[in-house]
C-alpha cells in the first residue's frame, strides 16, 4: 500500500469514526419496570420508551411541573461509582429542566435542586422516579469490538404525581444504551448524551399528549 492510499484509508476512518459519534444514543426496550399508584407502563410510544396513563389525566390542567433529582437505584460498587451516579442524576434533572421549559407547555417549571417548592392551591405536576440502570460500559470493548459490546446503558423510571394529592397519573420507562464514537467514546459522554435524549423526547411526548395524542409506536 502506498504512502497515499494509508492517508486516504487513514482519512476514510476518521470521517467513520465521526460520523458514528453522530449516530446518538439508541432507545431500547426497558426492562424490570417500575409500578407506582397501580400503574405499570406498558404501552409502546416512539418517544417515551414504555407508557401507562391514569383515565381522564389531563396536562393541560396543570401550570406548574416540579422536578425532582431521580436517584440511581443500580448497584453502585464504590464512592468513585456513586459520584458518578450523583452527577449523572444531578444532569438528567438539570436536562428535565430545560427540556421543560423549552416545550412551552408550563409557565412554571421548578427545579429542586434550586428551589424549594410547597404546593399551593393551582394544580401542580411533580416528576419523581429513580435511574433504575447506569452501566457505563467498557471504552476498550466498544472501541476494540464494536458491534454493540461494551455499550453504556441508562434507564430511568419515571413518574408523574399530582402535588396536592399525591394521586400518580402517569409512569413512564426509557432505556438507552450508546456505543459509537470515535476510539468507542466516553461513558461520560454516552451517558450524557442518553439522559439529554431522554428529557429530550419525554418532552417531545408531553407536546403530543397535550394535543389529545396517545401513547403510540
Amino acid at each position: 500500500m502506498t504512502r497515499s492510499t494509508s492517508l486516504f484509508v487513514l482519512a476514510l476512518l476518521s470521517v467513520a469514526a465521526l460520523a458514528a459519534g453522530c449516530a446518538g444514543a439508541q432507545q431500547t426496550t426497558p426492562d424490570n419496570v417500575l409500578s407506582a399508584g397501580g400503574l405499570t407502563p406498558n404501552v409502546k410510544d416512539k418517544d417515551a420508551g414504555l407508557v401507562a396513563v391514569a383515565p381522564g389525566f389531563d396536562i393541560k390542567k396543570y401550570k406548574t411541573i416540579v422536578v425532582t433529582q431521580l436517584p440511581v437505584t443500580d448497584k453502585m460498587d464504590d464512592d468513585g461509582d456513586r459520584r458518578f451516579g450523583a452527577e449523572m442524576s444531578a444532569f438528567f434533572q438539570a436536562e428535565l429542566v430545560r427540556h421543560l421549559r423549552g416545550s412551552g407547555l408550563f409557565v412554571k417549571v421548578v427545579n429542586t435542586g434550586e428551589s424549594a417548592f410547597q404546593p399551593g392551591a393551582e394544580p401542580a405536576l411533580k416528576v419523581g422516579g429513580a435511574i433504575t440502570r447506569l452501566g457505563r460500559g467498557s471504552q476498550a470493548v466498544r472501541y476494540l469490538v464494536g458491534f454493540g459490546a461494551g455499550a453504556a446503558r441508562a434507564q430511568a423510571d419515571i413518574q408523574f404525581v399530582e402535588a396536592q394529592s399525591g394521586k400518580v397519573v402517569m409512569v413512564t420507562a426509557d432505556r438507552r444504551k450508546a456505543d459509537a464514537g470515535a476510539f468507542g467514546g466516553s461513558d461520560r459522554e454516552h451517558l450524557r448524551e442518553s439522559f439529554d435524549d431522554m428529557a429530550r423526547d419525554l418532552a417531545k411526548f408531553l407536546v403530543r399528549l397535550s394535543k389529545g395524542e396517545a401513547p403510540r409506536e
